[in-house]
């Protein structure tokens, strides 16, 4: 026996007929034309080969089937109304998981900076993970994890049903010991070629990466094919071996501002070159995310514009 298939709007409008005993009054509740609400009980009827109502020129009502068939009708409507209302209430409440995905130099500065400005999680969960593009990605456009609900990152989605928030453009610069630099002198992007690199595996090109730079006050930048003997597929891992001398990195300038200041790392080149890469905020449209995840998003892309705005006013 083929399974009998139900629209709720049939139902809604059978149940409606049953209420006012009246094809044209139950038009007029659901703003329907009348012709439209016949034709939907007519077809209902033949669809499941019983009449629920005897129709004559004077007068509607009930069949024996029909009197029967309501209950269960009314019934459904009510738990498809509570189905509704649970999902729209688990959807403004601030409780479950968030997962906010990010390379490695961007999930220590959310660490450090970010996810302590959000006010009043109540049972949010905020789950931080390490998600550094790979080399493919980093040309064709970011995957969005299964279990993602944000991803901040430096480049365009690949699904462009996603949503792509600009952020701003930072900077990132080459460092390196002062013990490398004493060893091997440096003053300008242009000697790189003569250096060893820590590469990133994403970026690279055949045996190489491009590290792009800025020449202070250019909007031109200039491209260098840099190599070296080491490469990491996370900026931590590449902070590690430049810290023991290993040769000069690329870094966000805000998270080296502590190995700067005690002399840890420096800037390799006395003139400001600096490369601006993009920061995107990724995620699925507001109609597809619980409330929890909205109210984190907004909590996070306030507080790093914030940031953004202030450090524009410093310079």
């Amino acid at each position: 026996m083929k399974e009998l298939q139900f629209k709720l709007r049939d139902l809604k409008i059978i149940s409606v007929i049953a209420e006012t005993r009246s094809i044209g009054d139950a038009a007029t509740l659901l703003g329907i034309a009348q012709a439209n609400v016949s034709k939907h009980l007519s077809d209902f009827e033949a669809r499941i080969g019983l009449k629920i109502f005897e129709r004559t020129t004077r007068y509607l009502a009930l069949t024996q089937f029909g009197e029967t068939l309501v209950p269960y009708i009314k019934a459904t409507l009510e738990k498809h109304e509570d189905l509704a209302n649970f999902i729209s209430d688990y959807k403004h409440e601030k409780r479950g998981r968030v997962t906010i995905y990010g390379p490695t130099g961007i999930i220590s500065y959310l660490s450090k900076s970010v996810i302590h400005e959000i006010k009043d999680i109540d049972d949010i969960h905020i789950h931080l993970k390490t998600y550094n593009l790979n080399r493919h990605e980093f040309f064709e456009g970011a995957e969005f994890p299964a279990d993602c609900d944000i991803l901040i990152t430096n480049t365009l989605p690949k699904d462009e049903n996603l949503v792509a928030s600009y952020l701003t453009k930072y900077a990132v610069t080459a460092y390196a010991t002062q013990e490398y630099l004493n060893k091997h002198p440096i003053n300008s992007p242009e000697e790189l070629e003569n250096h060893s690199c820590i590469l990133i595996d994403s970026m690279m090109i055949d045996d190489a990466n491009i590290w792009r730079f800025y020449p202070h006050e250019s909007d031109e930048p200039r491209e260098f094919r840099v190599t070296g003997n080491y490469i990491c597929d996370n900026s931590q891992t590449a902070l590690e071996l430049a810290r023991n001398n290993l040769g000069i990195f690329l870094a966000h300038k805000n998270n080296l501002q502590q190995y700067v200041k005690q002399g840890v790392l420096l800037p390799c080149f006395n003139h400001k070159y600096e490369w601006r890469q993009d920061l995107i905020a990724i995620f699925r449209k507001r109609e597809y995310q619980p409330w929890r995840v909205q109210y984190v998003l907004d909590s996070v892309l306030e507080t790093l514009r914030r940031q953004i705005e202030q450090d524009v006013n410093r310079k």
